[in-house]
C-alpha cells in the first residue's frame, strides 16, 4: 500500500504537482478520498483509481497490476491480523565499518537496479575529497547505471544537501556542482536536487534501491569517517521514499541552481 501511494505521488509530481482539490474535481471523488490515496491511508476502489489515474496522466495497463498488488497486501494483512504489519518489518541487516566496504555493497546493489534509484548527499566536502577507490567506484556507478537505462522509464533521483553560510555556497562545493551538472545534463534518467544546507555538521545519507533495499550512512568526526547498513525489505524501504518524495517534491533543481550562482 505505501510503495502504491509512493508511486501515485511519483504521478502527481511528474503531471504538474496538482492541487488536491483539481484532481478530486477531475476524478469526480471526494478531497478526502484522494488525500487519503496519496499519503498510503487507504486503497480507493478500481473504478477511482482509474479515475485518478487518468487525471494524473498515467497508463492504466501499468496502474492496474499496481493496484491489485496493493489490493493483494491489504487482503493479506487483514488475514493476519494485527501483528502482520510488525511482521513485515522485520529484515535482514548487513552492517558495514567503513567507507570501501558501505560504498562497495552499495554499487554492486546498484548495478542490479530494475526500475528506481533514490539518493542523497549531504556532507560539508564534495565527493571528490574521498581517497577510497570504492567511493570514486560508487558515483560513477549510479551515472553509468542511469546512462544505461535512460531508455526504458528508468529513474536515479539525488537530493544535494548543499553547504551554505549566509546564503554563500562554499566555493569547492560550488566547483563540483557546477561539473556534476555538465556531466549529467545529457543523462535523461538522472536529476537531481539542491536542498541548501546551513548546519556546519553533516547528515545521515540515504540510498533507496527500486522497493527492496536501504542503505544508510552515518558520518563521524573526520571528514572520511563513515558507517551504515542496508535492510532489505519494502516495508522498511517505504518510510524512507515516503520522505524523500515529499523533500523532493519542494526542492530546486540542481540546473536552476547552478544558473543563479554563475560567477
Amino acid at each position: 500500500m505505501r510503495q502504491f501511494a509512493s508511486e501515485l505521488r511519483r504521478l502527481r509530481i511528474a503531471k504538474g504537482n496538482l492541487q488536491i482539490k483539481t484532481i478530486a474535481a477531475r476524478a469526480q471523488c471526494s478531497a478526502a478520498t484522494v488525500s487519503d490515496a496519496l499519503n498510503g491511508r487507504r486503497l480507493p476502489g478500481e473504478m477511482v483509481t482509474r479515475r485518478l489515474v487518468a487525471v494524473l496522466g498515467g497508463d492504466w495497463t501499468q496502474w492496474q497490476a499496481l493496484w491489485r498488488e496493493a489490493r493483494t497486501e491489504l487482503d493479506t494483512l487483514k488475514r493476519e491480523g494485527p501483528e502482520a504489519p510488525v511482521e513485515a518489518l522485520r529484515a535482514e541487516m548487513v552492517r558495514y565499518p567503513d567507507p570501501p566496504s558501505f560504498y562497495r555493497a552499495a554499487a554492486d546493489r546498484v548495478r542490479t537496479a530494475r526500475r528506481e534509484i533514490r539518493l542523497t548527499y549531504v556532507r560539508l566536502h564534495p565527493p571528490g575529497h574521498w581517497g577510497a577507490v570504492e567511493v570514486a567506484e560508487y558515483f560513477s556507478t549510479v551515472l553509468q547505471w542511469a546512462r544505461d537505462h535512460s531508455g526504458e522509464g528508468a529513474s536515479v533521483r539525488r537530493i544535494i544537501g548543499v553547504p551554505e553560510r549566509d546564503g554563500a555556497t562554499r566555493a569547492p562545493y560550488l566547483k563540483w556542482l557546477r561539473e556534476h551538472q555538465e556531466e549529467t545534463t545529457d543523462i535523461y534518467a538522472y536529476e537531481a536536487r539542491v536542498m541548501p544546507w546551513t548546519a556546519s555538521c553533516a547528515w545521515h545519507n540515504t540510498g533507496l534501491v527500486d522497493d527492496s533495499v536501504t542503505f544508510l550512512s552515518f558520518s563521524g568526526a573526520g571528514r572520511q569517517q563513515l558507517t551504515g547498513f542496508s535492510v532489505e525489505g519494502p516495508a522498511f524501504l517505504a518510510y524512507f521514499a515516503d520522505s524523500f518524495d515529499q523533500a523532493w517534491g519542494a526542492l530546486e533543481p540542481l540546473e536552476a541552481y547552478v544558473a543563479r550562482h554563475r560567477p
